[in-house]
């Protein structure tokens, strides 16, 4: 499961012996269903990724208390919650470029081609993004080209236009950038983490392979809002994981993710929806037939697992509590 010494390409047959010699066991998954995942549903870099969250003798190189059925379900767990992740993070980034057409909209100071001449000047990179959208073929292609002039630079774009031609971290910035020149209340604080478990689920990360060891943890650093947030809440005031919880970079940007889909569809035309995702999602992960639960016993030992899953589930069972009562405004 280690790094091979040279990192010499193996077959099926060695990545299962090499498994072997670092003790991981095949009681609950024969090995000739172990080569038929192996061939079939996953590759082996990716699913050793997720032996991550066990503990190893570093003289040994061998592995305690690890399965291969449970690198199976935590890959299968792994590919529900990337789903979950993108499904959410679609709609608020719909309903966030909602919001900032509607508060431009009433806002007599800005006619929505001044701020993207700013956006523009501050991010010119973002010009070579809609120049490469106007070259080659996309569902967005023809938007681009009719806003080029004659040099092929973008030119009298307005923000509903340009919301239409950026990528999620265009946009970002271009939302940054509006609440910056004209202050209210927004989400700019939170739109990192969201990107960055947007991205990961988009291209297929292994979310669920830092829950012992987070990733990029030197690089990270945690949003004081909503550490300060939850530090207020009587539910998650006395956790004890509860700051080593929020220093995973995952389970942060997860819970965030949360917080804000919560906020953002909280009006009367989408809450509807929102509720009905949340009770989903609360079955999933909540409930004891739910999928999450399924094979629960094979991750009693671990404890980063369980206090990962704890963690997240107490969130998910407070924000579902709070949506069910009349008197709530926001999270956030």
């Amino acid at each position: 499961m280690a790094e091979q010494n040279g990192k010499i390409k193996l077959s099926v047959e060695q990545q299962i012996q090499d498994m072997i010699d670092k003790n991981v066991q095949f009681e609950l998954y024969s090995k000739e269903d172990a080569k038929k995942f192996l061939k079939y549903n996953n590759y082996y870099f990716k699913l050793k990724s997720y032996a991550r969250n066990y503990n190893v003798n570093i003289q040994t190189k061998k592995y305690y208390n690890l399965d291969f059925a449970y690198l199976v379900e935590l890959s299968k767990l792994d590919m529900y919650i990337r789903k979950i992740i993108l499904e959410m993070s679609l709609d608020v980034e719909h309903f966030l470029k909602v919001r900032l057409m509607n508060d431009l909209s009433n806002n007599s100071k800005e006619d929505g081609y001044n701020i993207v001449k700013l956006f523009l000047e501050y991010h010119p990179n973002a010009q070579n993004d809609i120049q490469g959208k106007a070259d080659k073929y996309s569902f967005c292609s023809d938007l681009a080209e009719k806003h080029l002039n004659e040099f092929k630079e973008p030119e009298k774009l307005a923000v509903w236009n340009i919301v239409e031609l950026f990528s999620f971290g265009n946009f970002m910035e271009l939302y940054q950038l509006y609440y910056q020149t004209y202050p209210s209340f927004n989400y700019a604080d939170y739109l990192k983490s969201i990107k960055f478990i947007r991205n990961a689920a988009a291209h297929n990360n292994c979310i669920l392979s830092t829950l012992r060891k987070p990733s990029s943890i030197k690089k990270f650093s945690k949003t004081k809002k909503l550490a300060t947030i939850l530090g207020k809440i009587p539910e998650f005031r006395e956790l004890d994981n509860r700051d080593a919880m929020m220093k995973n970079p995952v389970i942060h940007d997860f819970v965030t993710l949360l917080f804000v889909y919560n906020d953002v569809m909280k009006v009367s035309a989408t809450k509807e929806s929102r509720n009905k995702k949340m009770e989903e999602i609360y079955h999933w992960f909540c409930d004891d037939d739910g999928r999450a639960r399924k094979n629960k016993a094979y991750f009693e030992k671990n404890p980063y697992i369980k206090e990962a899953y704890v963690f997240v589930s107490s969130i998910i069972k407070y924000i579902n509590k709070k949506n069910k009562n009349p008197g709530h405004t926001n999270f956030l």
